[in-house]
């Protein structure tokens, strides 16, 4: 063979990653929609799953056109679920849960927790709170538990005593739920805390105890007055090793760009290190949602509100560096002609039996102006 056909067949080689990033087959589904309800922010509720049972969290209030998220009255945090890997859902509220009569037992309501958990059960979910985002608002933060895989939540209890670690003392928590069980007994979570002077600072706490108490492991990224980082996604690769990308909002969008960084800790979170940027996203950030896949390949997917898409990169590096950014879904519908930003995104990412990946996030449409909760479904 010819050095020159080499030479060729290399660049082509090199050139398929690039346009492979783009699925050939993509579905979209609607997950949970109500007439006159405005749903979102799958990324503040959390998602989990049980082989190919999927249970997703969205926030639900009544439907107004404003200029910022069309919602107004009571913001109740509910559910949507699906038990044949996201191709039917199911939405419900259970009893008992976060925010029924819009939080009526907070700030005394919350209680200790006496019985360790068991994180390790077959219908185990856990789901975080705090404040600072849609329909919650308790500065200490707490956590509810379900055994049944959501049906039936116990909770609301404290974080152990995190808050008074001289770490956290006196600072505002705004977690999302996003945690990695590593035993029985031990769970790390990842959180974001502040002084009221202070921009938000990712941190990872762990109970080795079932949930009884709380530990402080270790600040995730530098304090710096000059972004927010808040609403974390991390995974535990095949390797071991931790790798979490959060949502970047700089105070000052006219000068700096917002981002999702991507952080990876090779110490089972005692210490962490700036590993990429996923996006930079100019003016109106997103969160992200991230799995490995079975090949090793980690994705990722956010939202792009200056765009109004959803997209996603995939890592062939565990993080190190991204490829090209491919669409899963555009042709958002906004409210009105004087909208400069798209309200959708938030996504929670899945990965099915089968290897199609599943993401879950909100969206408004041509057929469903009114913002509802959207699935869609392809083969990485």
């Amino acid at each position: 063979m010819s050095k020159h056909l080499l030479l060729t067949l290399s660049a082509l080689l090199l050139q398929l990653p690039t346009y492979a990033q783009q699925p050939a087959e993509i579905t979209h589904i609607v997950a949970a929609i109500e007439k006159d309800k405005f749903h979102g922010w799958p990324a503040n509720n959390g998602a989990w799953q049980w082989d190919d049972e999927l249970l997703v969290g969205f926030t639900q209030g009544e439907y107004d056109v404003r200029d910022s998220h069309n919602i107004q009255g009571i913001q109740q945090s509910m559910f949507t679920r699906s038990t044949d890997g996201g191709l039917t859902w199911q939405m419900f509220d259970p009893d008992n849960f976060l925010d029924d009569d819009n939080i009526k037992w907070l700030p005394n309501g919350k209680k200790k927790l006496t019985k360790s958990i068991d994180f390790t059960h077959s219908g185990f979910a856990m789901r975080i709170f705090a404040t600072s985002y849609h329909g919650n608002d308790d500065p200490a933060g707490g956590f509810y538990y379900s055994y049944d895989r959501g049906k039936a939540w116990n909770g609301p209890y404290f974080l152990g005593d995190i808050n008074n670690h001289e770490k956290l003392k006196g600072k505002i928590l705004s977690p999302r739920t996003d945690y990695i069980v590593m035993s029985s007994r031990e769970c790390f979570i990842f959180i974001s805390a502040k002084d009221e002077n202070e921009t938000r600072r990712l941190a990872c706490i762990k109970t080795a105890n079932g949930g009884l108490s709380f530990d402080f492991v270790a600040w995730v990224n530098p304090q710096t007055d000059q972004s927010d980082a808040l609403m974390p996604c991390t995974i535990r690769l095949q390797d071991g090793q931790f790798l979490l990308a959060f949502r970047r909002i700089n105070v000052d969008q006219s000068i700096l760009e917002s981002s999702i960084d991507v952080y990876l800790s090779t110490d089972r979170c005692q210490s962490w290190q700036y590993l990429s940027t996923v996006k930079e996203i100019k003016h109106n950030s997103n969160p992200p949602a991230m799995v490995q896949l079975d090949d090793g390949r980690v994705c990722c997917i956010y939202g792009d509100r200056d765009t109004a898409k959803l997209c996603g990169k995939y890592s062939s590096d565990s993080g190190k560096t991204w490829g090209s950014e491919f669409t899963l879904r555009d042709n958002y519908e906004k409210s009105n002609d004087s909208d400069d930003w798209a309200d959708m995104g938030y996504p929670r990412l899945l990965k099915r039996s089968d290897g199609h990946l599943v993401a879950v996030y909100y969206w408004a449409s041509q057929k469903h102006p009114q913002h509802y909760i959207e699935a869609t479904i392809w083969k990485p």
